[in-house]
């Protein structure tokens, strides 16, 4: 796929994505009956949330919190259920420290101060607190919430914090010479960012002619729970902003091999390794997350 038209569609992707993992999750359970707590089976909402905080470590918290506020104003359009009573309203809100990085839209719209988790007949956000001063609970709809919102929800960056992106590799080459590059997809790869338990990165290289748009290859294995993966990932850095961005992307991912073992529980001898080659960004990530967080007989 050229860089111009994965430009186009990477958003669309990411999407995609959230639509998939959001699919069996109506998002009122976080808000009203279940006492908070989702109609979802333990290991779904582990999946659910790995593949959430996967999600932020490939995409940065900025463009991830931005297409989830445009996936979640779709689903608030399907919910018809009111909160019916205040009582039922139970999902507790959290301050966000300097309001005026909200630019995604998730605090409430009168005191700017907490999270919205309700939608006025008028299609104002509000809190739990200034949605009972302010409207009627028989009117009142619940704000769509996916159980693992609180990944998505980001204040978002300052016009001057934007420009150098929310992460960066310091690359120092032989010559002395030392450059900044946006993390990118790499971040599902970095020490400071990657979600992945347990995770070490054994090395990291980068390649190529130019030192514009150098090559990244990293060797990195992720354990959990008697499971392991081997991963040899190469991403390619672009230097041209994505939509209305105004930094760099950064790295973009190009290929992957990864080697997946496993022990059974109450078991000595380890399964034989399985190998999987990837050039598609989302398929190394359902590999790594199936194996690492789903069932395992």
């Amino acid at each position: 796929m050229s860089q111009t038209l994965q430009r186009q569609t990477a958003r669309a992707r990411l999407l995609a994505e959230m639509e998939r993992l959001f699919a069996k999750d109506a998002g009122l359970g976080a808000l009203v009956p279940y006492n908070g707590r989702p109609d979802m089976s333990a290991e779904a909402k582990e999946l659910q949330m790995a593949w959430a905080r996967a999600l932020v470590a490939v995409h940065g918290h900025d463009r991830a919190a931005s297409v989830y506020t445009e996936y979640a104003s779709r689903r608030q359009n399907t919910i018809t259920a009111t909160v019916g009573s205040w009582d039922n309203l139970v999902l507790a809100t959290k301050p966000i420290p300097r309001w005026d990085r909200d630019i995604h839209g998730f605090l409430c719209f009168s005191c700017i101060d907490t999270f919205a988790t309700v939608a006025t007949d008028d299609d104002e956000q509000l809190c739990n607190r200034c949605a009972r001063e302010h409207t009627d609970a028989e009117t009142a709809q619940p704000r769509w919430h996916a159980y693992s919102h609180t990944q998505f929800q980001f204040p978002g960056l300052m016009g001057e914090e934007r420009k150098s992106s929310e992460t960066s590799l310091i690359i120092r080459y032989q010559d002395g010479e030392e450059r900044t590059y946006v993390t990118g997809e790499a971040g599902l790869l970095s020490k400071t960012i990657s979600s992945l338990p347990n995770f070490t990165a054994a090395s990291v290289q980068t390649h190529g002619d130019s030192r514009d748009n150098i090559s990244l290859t990293v060797e990195a294995r992720a354990e959990h729970q008697r499971r392991t993966v081997d991963i040899l990932a190469t991403f390619t850095y672009d230097p041209e902003s994505e939509l209305w961005e105004s930094h760099s992307y950064g790295f973009r991912f190009v290929s992957a091999r990864l080697t997946t073992q496993s022990r059974k529980l109450g078991q000595l001898d380890i399964a034989e390794p399985t190998v999987t080659e990837h050039t598609d960004l989302y398929r190394p990530l359902d590999t790594l997350i199936t194996h690492l967080h789903g069932s395992q007989k």
